[in-house]
C-alpha cells in the first residue's frame, strides 16, 4: 500500500445523501430560488385555505432545508421571505385585523424563523467541523499504521538473523521471542487500521471458499496459543462458505482479546458447533468480565472499557470492531455475554452454514 493510501481512502468513501455539499459551482443562487419558490407554494396554499387553518409550521420546511444545505445567508433570506409571506397571507385571510397586530405577530414569527435558521446552520457547521477532525484523525492513523507496519516487517525480517547468533542465553532467546510477538502485534494493529476503512465502506471483495470450520478453528488455536486455548469441536465437519483470510482475522481478534484480558496461565475454552442451522464458535474466558453497559461498547469503533482491571491493557479498540464488520459481511453476527465484572466473558460468533449442509 502506498503512502497516498490514506488520502485515497478519504476521497473514495461513499457519501450519504445528508453529506452532499450542494454549495459552490454556482448552485447556491438557483437552489435559493427553488427554496423561495417553495415558500411561494406554501403561501398560495395558505391563502387558499382561509383563516381557520394554520400554515406557519410549513414555512419551516424551506427554512430548514436552506439552513442545512445552502448556508447561513440563504437561510436568513428564506426566513425573512417566509415571514413576509406569512404576514401577507394573514392580512388577506383576516382583513379586519389591525395592521399593527399582524406586524407584531409577524415579528414573533420572524424571530422564530431566524432562530431556527441560525440554530440549524450552527449544528451543520459543528457537524462538519467534527467530521473534518475525524477525517484528519483517520488519515493520521492510517499514515502511522502504514509506517508502523513497515517497521514491524523490518524488525520481523531481522529476527531470524538474531536467532542464529552463537551461544544465546535463555533470557536472550526469551527476549527475541517477545520481540517477535510484539512486532506481530504492531503489524496486526496496522492491518486493522488500514483495513477498517474498506470494511466500513464496503470497498472489499470476499474471496469465499468452502471449508470445515472445526478444522479451521483448530489450526488457529494451535497458531495462537495451544497451551492456554482448549478446543472442543464436533466430530462431523461444519462446512461454511467464507473468506478464510478475513475470517481468520475476525476469529484471531476474538481469541487474542480473550487471552489478553484473562489471568496469566488461565484457560480459554473454544467450542465449535452448530445451532439453529448456523455454524457457531464460542470463546469463553476467565477474565475481567463485562458489565451490562459494556456490551454495547466493545464492538464499536474505538470501543474500550475503562475499569481498574483493564486500565493497563494496551489497545485502541479496533480488534472486536473489525471482527464484527468481517462477520457481518459474511451474513453472520458476533455478540458477547457476561455474568458480571471479574466473572469472565463469552463471545459468540455465528455464521451461515454452507448451503448444501444447512
Amino acid at each position: 500500500m502506498s503512502q497516498g493510501t490514506p488520502a485515497l481512502r478519504a476521497q473514495t468513501a461513499p457519501r450519504r445523501f445528508a453529506d452532499v455539499d450542494v454549495r459552490g459551482h454556482g448552485r447556491v443562487v438557483p437552489l435559493t430560488l427553488v427554496a423561495a419558490a417553495g415558500v411561494a407554494a406554501i403561501w398560495l396554499v395558505d391563502i387558499s385555505t382561509g383563516p381557520d387553518f394554520g400554515f406557519a409550521i410549513f414555512y419551516l420546511i424551506p427554512i430548514g432545508l436552506a439552513s442545512w444545505w445552502l448556508g447561513r445567508g440563504s437561510a436568513v433570506l428564506i426566513a425573512l421571505l417566509s415571514t413576509g409571506a406569512w404576514i401577507w397571507a394573514d392580512l388577506i385571510a383576516r382583513p379586519s385585523v389591525l395592521l399593527s397586530a399582524s406586524l407584531w405577530n409577524g415579528l414573533t414569527r420572524a424571530a422564530i424563523f431566524l432562530m431556527l435558521a441560525l440554530l440549524i446552520d450552527q449544528v451543520r457547521r459543528e457537524r462538519n467541523a467534527l467530521r473534518s477532525v475525524d477525517g484528519h484523525r483517520e488519515e493520521s492513523l492510517a499514515l502511522i499504521a502504514h509506517t508502523l507496519r513497515r517497521s514491524a516487517g523490518e524488525i520481523e525480517s531481522a529476527i531470524p538473523d538474531l536467532t542464529k547468533a552463537p551461544a544465546l542465553s535463555a533470557a536472550e532467546r526469551s527476549a527475541i521471542d517477545e520481540l517477535r510477538r510484539q512486532s506481530r502485534n504492531f503489524k496486526r494493529f496496522a492491518d486493522d487500521v488500514l483495513e477498517v476503512g474498506q470494511l466500513e465502506d464496503g470497498r472489499f471483495r470476499l474471496n469465499r471458499g468452502r471449508f470445515d470450520l472445526s478444522e479451521f478453528v483448530a489450526t488457529l488455536v494451535k497458531e495462537t496459543d495451544r497451551d492456554r486455548l482448549q478446543l472442543v469441536a464436533e466430530s462431523d465437519p461444519i462446512w461454511v462458505d467464507a473468506d478464510p483470510e478475513r475470517l481468520r482475522t475476525a476469529i484471531e481478534h476474538i481469541l487474542n482479546n480473550a487471552l489478553r484480558f484473562s489471568p496469566p496461565g488461565s484457560t480459554v475454552h473454544v467450542t465449535v458447533g452448530q445451532r439453529d442451522n448456523r455454524a457457531r464458535v464460542l470463546v469463553k474466558d476467565q477474565g475481567v468480565g463485562l458489565a451490562r453497559s459494556h456490551l454495547a461498547v466493545i464492538f464499536r469503533k474505538y470501543g474500550r472499557i475503562e475499569t481498574p482491571a483493564t486500565k493497563d491493557k494496551i489497545g485502541v479498540g479496533l480488534g472486536l470492531y473489525v471482527a464484527r464488520l468481517v462477520v457481518e459481511a459474511h451474513g453472520g453476527s458476533v455478540s458477547a455475554s457476561s455474568v458480571g465484572l471479574g466473572l469472565g466473558s463469552t463471545f459468540t460468533l455465528d455464521l451461515p452454514l454452507a448451503s448444501h449442509q444447512a
